[in-house]
């Protein structure tokens, strides 16, 4: 997936207008952590060729071209993705040799079912649960791999990695498709196996999130980990391992890496509950 990473960035060109509105979300992220953030640029993260890009549920126009122009311009189709009224869409285009999905979601208001809105003239967004928690966390990373054509380097948003977590901590386990559960399961460790230092910054993240958000939600995520990460054998650390690229942490055996999975959301919980009861 290395060699896709510029046509990534190329797509994103497109939406250059909007760069300052949206948030990059979904498997991507990761990557961004690590190039940008921990300038760890050997590390190839679990992703596909899917781009989840998260939005407010009103977004101006900027310039002359709403989101939906820009991408019909780049040669981007829409696929309907549901049969409701409203059906949830995607955009589907080619970058390069490579084919690409943009998916767009924004916050879901109460605890109805999942909505499509018209966030902008054109362009519907699928509303979900949980995601103002992206949008009210994002932060900056600028690319120094990736300039414009006039030289400025491309700056994007995405989560802060302890709302990334946070997020998918929520939401896992309302996922229909196992294959999806699992792979949300694995980002987070994903993220969570880096140093120390880094997984204590996520950790106390978590103070804040107790005192922005209902605790409602910070006692579901508790509760969701921990009942999917009892011991070696529970479904969480199946889940992750049936994730594991081939060459993450090719030094550890099945049983260490189910232990060391164990380990990691078993330490994480138990600083989040020391750092949210003090």
């Amino acid at each position: 997936m290395n060699y896709f990473k510029k046509e990534f960035f190329q797509t994103l060109v497109i939406l250059k207008e909007y760069l300052s509105d949206i948030v990059i979300a979904g498997g991507w992220a990761p990557l961004i952590y690590y190039h940008y953030f921990l300038s760890d640029k050997e590390r190839m993260p679990l992703r596909t060729k899917d781009i989840d890009i998260v939005i407010p549920r009103t977004l101006e126009i900027r310039g002359n071209n709403p989101i939906d122009e820009l991408l019909a311009e780049a040669g981007f189709k829409i696929r309907f993705k549901s049969l409701h009224v409203d059906p949830a869409v995607s955009y589907e285009g080619k970058i390069g040799d490579f084919e690409v999905e943009i998916e767009f979601l924004t916050h879901q208001k109460g605890a109805g079912e999942e909505q499509v809105i018209k966030v902008q003239d054109g362009l519907q967004a699928q509303s979900l649960r949980y995601i103002s928690i992206l949008l009210d966390n994002a932060v900056e990373a600028i690319i120094d791999d990736f300039l414009f054509d006039d030289g400025e380097k491309l700056r994007i948003k995405v989560p802060s990695p302890g709302s990334y977590v946070f997020q998918k901590g929520l939401t896992f386990s309302r996922r229909t498709l196992e294959v999806k559960k699992s792979k949300d399961l694995y980002y987070i460790f994903d993220v969570l196996s880096q140093d120390l230092g880094w997984t204590a910054s996520i950790a106390s993240e978590f103070a804040r999130f107790n005192v922005n958000y209902s605790p409602k939600w910070i006692r579901r995520f508790i509760r969701e980990i921990k009942e999917n990460f009892q011991d070696i054998n529970s479904k969480g650390v199946g889940q992750v391992l049936s994730q594991r690229p081939a060459d993450h942490l090719p030094h550890l055996n099945e049983d260490q890496f189910r232990q060391y999975v164990l380990s990691t959301f078993q330490d994480f919980i138990g600083n989040i509950e020391r750092i949210i009861n003090d």
